[in-house]
């Protein structure tokens, strides 16, 4: 019998210990030295001025060249390019290393590792949101690290570690049909963690029955899972008994609709981090509102493909002794800022993360458009939206309306669809109940059945 079939059989309390657990030989592995070691080192860069910061970044760079020099994929590479990893050590002749992504790395694993295996390396899953998942080896510092990274973005926002937490997570927690408690209780990290896949009209109250029991200081989780639950809470105008004190999200795009009607739920607005198992690139959204990248996390490009304004996202890693991503293409989309922020920070300001380049759709030339979250970002009273395009490759845009909803957003919306894929295509709304989500229980902005040669 599986460990998950156990689990199933276990009554709720038992399952409580099983979490609890679980949080506890996470907590072994993500807290240790490593951690505490990584986290005082970001603390104490967060108040570097930009000089000391780049002169890290150089030297940061230049350690990656040289253990990408020792891979048979960049070996190579160097040879047919007659130079040597010191070449490439600054910005204008690391640009001409080529941009590689999943497709060119999944199943060339040894062509990118700088040594052989550890007994202490890990491998590490993608979450496939871009439909190419893929595993890769890491160093048993990497994830420890990621997770100091995270913890100061959490600090600016007055969170410590050990404080009472409702979590939305992917990860399922009640299997089966809901029968009592949505959530399971991880003592060792003072989490309550709540199934996001039994989120629906019908169980919203006892969720918020849950939560006003909880009290929880803090939320975090899915956005696509707090958000649709926010939507209920409103339009069954259900009553929260407690003051949460700061909402986070993460593991995907944090659409605007998702924001405002979280915000107008809970009354505080939620902040959000971008980063990936990749450990290329990471974003954290200050106190003021303003999305900045850690650029003493990871080198970070923000390239122009495509003369839009939307930059993909392409990342280097630091500090990864397994496995070497240079110019890694993330698939994820951004708009840069010019703003300075008042909270003091460095870090380029990310105006919006502009979703995935599989956000996309055709054209009736064949051409390809992606950037397509940003005519949905400030459209009021918008609980979902989703693009879909039909196997005739007309756009059906599905919609879910919120409390004080006015009909004429459509034609907003649409003037600025129109922007992005011109005339020659047809754009109708469709008002629905629910989205449609992935089976981790996010939401993809755009779902296609058509395809230019049918």
């Amino acid at each position: 019998m599986t460990l998950n079939k156990i689990y199933r059989l276990m009554p709720n309390q038992i399952q409580d210990w099983a979490v609890s657990y679980q949080g506890w030989r996470l907590r072994k592995y993500r807290f240790g030295k490593d951690f505490n070691l990584a986290l005082e080192n970001f603390l104490e860069r967060d108040d570097w001025p930009p000089e000391k910061i780049n002169e890290y970044q150089q030297k940061k760079l230049s350690e990656a060249l040289e253990r990408a020099s020792r891979t048979p994929f960049y070996q190579r590479l160097f040879t047919e390019m007659g130079a040597n990893w010191r070449d490439f050590n600054n910005p204008k002749y690391f640009s001409m290393l080529p941009v590689v992504s999943k497709s060119d790395i999944k199943n060339k694993l040894d062509d990118f590792r700088p040594r052989l295996a550890l007994k202490s390396d890990k491998m590490l899953k993608t979450s496939g949101t871009t439909g190419e998942s893929f595993s890769f080896p890491v160093s048993n510092n990497i994830e420890p690290e990621q997770w100091a990274l995270w913890w100061r973005y959490r600090m600016w926002h007055d969170i410590r570690r050990g404080d009472k937490c409702a979590l939305f997570a992917s990860a399922p927690i009640v299997h089966g049909k809901l029968d009592g408690r949505p959530w399971r209780y991880d003592k060792v990290n003072n989490e309550y963690r709540f199934s996001i896949f039994h989120i629906s009209k019908e169980t919203a109250a006892t969720y918020v029955e849950s939560l006003n029991m909880i009290k929880p200081r803090w939320i975090h989780g899915n956005p696509t899972a707090i958000a649709l639950l926010s939507q209920y809470i409103i339009e069954l105008k259900l009553k929260l008994n407690f003051k949460v004190n700061t909402i986070t999200v993460g593991s995907e795009n944090f659409l605007g609709w998702q924001q405002e009607i979280i915000q107008k739920t809970f009354g505080i607005k939620a902040f959000q981090h971008y980063g990936q198992a990749e450990a290329v690139a990471n974003i954290s959204e200050c106190e003021h509102g303003n999305l900045h990248t850690d650029e003493d996390y990871s080198y970070v490009e923000y390239i122009d493909e495509k003369n839009d304004g939307s930059l993909s996202i392409v990342g280097t890693q630091f500090n990864n002794h397994a496995f070497c991503l240079i110019r890694y293409k993330t698939g994820d989309l951004a708009r840069l800022s010019n703003d300075q922020c008042p909270c003091g920070r460095y870090g380029r300001i990310i105006k919006t993360l502009d979703g995935r380049l599989t956000d996309f759709i055709y054209l009736p030339n064949g051409e390809k458009i992606a950037s397509l979250a940003a005519p949905f970002h400030d459209t009021e009273n918008l609980a979902g939206a989703q693009i879909y395009q039909e196997n005739n490759g007309n756009l059906l845009i599905k919609y879910i309306p919120s409390e004080g909803w006015d009909e004429k957003n459509l034609d907003e919306i649409e003037k600025k669809l129109r922007i992005r894929v011109g005339e020659q295509i047809n754009i109708s709304f469709l008002q629905v109940n629910e989205i449609e989500k992935t089976p981790r229980g996010k939401m993809k902005l755009v779902i296609s059945d058509y395809s230019p040669s049918s």
